[in-house]
């Protein structure tokens, strides 16, 4: 056989394992104009019923082989809706995906607690969040944060904490059960400061 002709050969069957590959992918994979992420949803949960712990793992990562980057990566709508947290039927812009797989995301874990990520904090000091997840539908979920201020609880088991109040920095992220598994959609974007 020519070289020529072998090299056909094996371009039909790259064509024909990669439309294959598209194909399985279904319902598990999100559409992008460079092509198709997988989603590994073996390794995330994905049910409506699993959302605290799905919210864990996007905030920050499985483990070193599964970073946070990669599960957001996954886990981001490629079109991004940043829409008022006073008013969300106003739709304030529209950003890539890009904006929120690293730094843009502002919910953190520092040691089992919320944090949020402040691009000005040098120190890792970040200032503590209040999260509350409020189910808007089965599909769908508000994560609320604002800043906040805990103070230890007296009388109690170590490592105990109360809220104190709610200041500063806030506002909110809607995800949405599509295609499988939840998808950071959209940010509401707060004017106002915390009580």
């Amino acid at each position: 056989m020519g070289s020529g002709k072998f090299l056909i050969l094996l371009l039909s069957c790259w064509q024909i394992g990669a439309s294959s590959a598209v194909q399985a992918a279904g319902e598990n994979s999100v559409p992008l104009a460079q092509g198709t992420i997988e989603i590994v949803e073996r390794k995330v949960p994905c049910s409506t019923a699993e959302f605290s712990y799905f919210f864990r793992v996007f905030v920050r990562g499985l483990n070193d082989r599964v970073p946070r980057t990669a599960v957001r990566n996954a886990y981001v709508w490629p079109q991004m809706e940043v829409r008022s947290a006073q008013n969300p039927s106003q739709l304030l812009l529209t950003a890539p995906k890009q904006d929120y797989i690293g730094d843009g995301f502002k919910i953190g874990l520092q040691q089992n607690l919320w944090i949020y990520l402040d691009p000005q904090v040098l120190t890792g000091n970040y200032p503590r969040l209040e999260v509350k997840f409020k189910p808007l539908t089965r599909q769908k979920i508000r994560v609320e944060y604002s800043q906040a201020e805990y103070a230890p609880v007296a009388n109690a088991r170590a490592n105990q904490e109360r809220l104190v109040k709610t200041f500063g920095k806030s506002g909110a992220y809607i995800f949405e059960h599509r295609l499988g598994c939840w998808r950071l959609t959209q940010e509401l974007r707060s004017s106002k400061t915390g009580n």
